[in-house]
C-alpha cells in the first residue's frame, strides 16, 4: 500500500455553497493523508441562470475564476489545489466526473448530495451513485444542508466502520486501517443484530410461530458478532485504538445513533441499488438521510487493485 492513501482527491463543484460543504473534510483528508485537491467544474450544455439562489457558472472563464478563488483560500490553510474546467458536451455529468477521476488518477471523489439533476443536484440516488458505479473508486458523500460554509479543514478523528458479518463488508478493513493510521484516528467497529421486531420479512414468519427459539438464536448471533468483531479488531495495526460495539434493533437507526459519536463513516458498498442487505446503495442513502457526517463508500474489490 502507498504511504499516502489519498494522494489526489477530486471535488466536483457547481458554484453553490451547498456543493462547497464537502470541502472542509476533503481538505482535512488531503492535509493529513494526501497531496492535493483537484477542484472540478463541469460546464453543462444548457445551464440555468441561477443555482440555489446563486449565479450559475455558465462559462469556462467564470468557472475558472470561481475555482481559482476557492483554491487560493484553501492554499492559505496549507491545502494544495489545482483546478479543472471540463465541458460536458453530450455526456452525462456523472460520466464526465468518473472519466476525469480516471484520467487524473484520483484516489477519492468527494461530493455533496443536494437538489435535483446534473451538477445542480448531486443527489445520492443519481449523480453520486452513478459516479460511484462508473468511477469504481472510493467516494466521500455528505448530505448538504442550509448552513454557512467554512473552508477550514476538518480532519476526522473517529471512524465508524459498520460491518454485517459478511466477507464483503470486511473488505473495507485494510483501507480503513491505513486511513485511521494516517489520520491518527480511533476506530469503532460496529454490527447491528436485529431484534424480533426488526427481522426482515423472510425472517419474521418463523419468528411468529417460534418466538422463543428465534430470540435465543438472535442472542447467539449477538454473542458471535461480539467475538467476530474482537477477532477483526485484532487485525488492526499495532497501536491503533479500536473499539467494538454490537447493537440490537433497526440497522439504520442504530448506525445513525452511533454516527453521532464519530466524525466519518467508512463502509463498503456494491455501488448499486437493489441487492438485499444494507451494503446496497439504497441503505447508504437511508443512512445518509439520518446523519450529519460524511460517508466514505468503498466499492467492493477496489481496495485490492488501488494504491489505497
Amino acid at each position: 500500500m502507498s504511504e499516502i492513501p489519498l494522494a489526489h482527491i477530486l471535488v466536483p463543484l457547481d458554484g453553490s455553497s451547498l456543493a462547497e460543504q464537502i470541502l472542509p473534510v476533503a481538505a482535512g483528508l488531503v492535509r493529513a493523508c494526501g497531496r492535493e485537491l483537484i477542484l472540478l467544474h463541469v460546464l453543462e450544455p444548457s445551464p440555468p441562470e441561477r443555482i440555489h439562489g446563486q449565479p450559475h457558472l455558465a462559462t469556462a472563464e467564470a468557472a475558472a475564476r470561481y475555482l481559482d478563488r476557492i483554491s487560493r483560500e484553501l492554499a492559505e490553510q496549507r491545502v494544495p489545489c489545482r483546478i479543472a474546467v471540463i465541458a460536458a458536451d453530450n455526456a452525462a455529468v456523472a460520466t464526465v466526473i468518473a472519466r476525469q477521476a480516471r484520467a487524473l488518477d484520483a484516489d477519492l471523489i468527494a461530493l455533496t448530495t443536494h437538489g435535483r439533476g446534473g451538477l445542480r443536484g448531486l443527489l445520492f440516488g443519481r449523480i453520486a451513485q452513478q459516479v460511484l458505479q462508473q468511477a469504481e473508486r472510493p467516494t466521500l458523500v455528505l448530505r448538504a444542508t442550509e448552513r454557512s460554509v467554512s473552508l477550514l479543514p476538518e480532519t476526522p478523528q473517529h471512524l465508524l466502520i459498520p460491518l454485517d458479518g459478511s466477507p464483503a463488508s470486511e473488505h473495507v478493513l485494510p483501507f480503513a486501517w491505513q486511513l485511521a493510521r494516517c489520520l491518527a484516528a480511533t476506530v469503532t467497529l460496529a454490527r447491528v443484530v436485529p431484534t424480533l421486531e426488526h427481522l426482515s420479512l423472510s425472517e419474521s414468519a418463523p419468528a411468529v410461530f417460534l418466538p422463543t427459539a428465534t430470540a435465543a438464536l438472535l442472542e447467539l448471533e449477538r454473542q458471535h458478532a461480539e467475538q467476530d468483531l474482537q477477532h477483526l479488531a485484532a487485525t488492526a495495526p499495532a497501536g491503533l485504538p479500536v473499539a467494538v460495539v454490537v447493537r440490537q434493533g433497526d440497522v439504520i437507526a442504530e448506525l445513525a445513533a452511533l454516527a453521532t459519536e464519530v466524525d466519518l463513516v467508512v463502509m463498503t458498498t456494491h455501488g448499486r441499488a437493489g441487492p438485499p442487505g444494507w451494503l446496497a446503495g439504497s441503505v447508504a442513502a437511508r443512512l445518509l438521510e439520518r446523519v450529519t457526517i460524511p460517508l466514505l463508500l468503498v466499492p467492493i474489490g477496489r481496495q485490492e487493485t488501488s494504491t489505497i
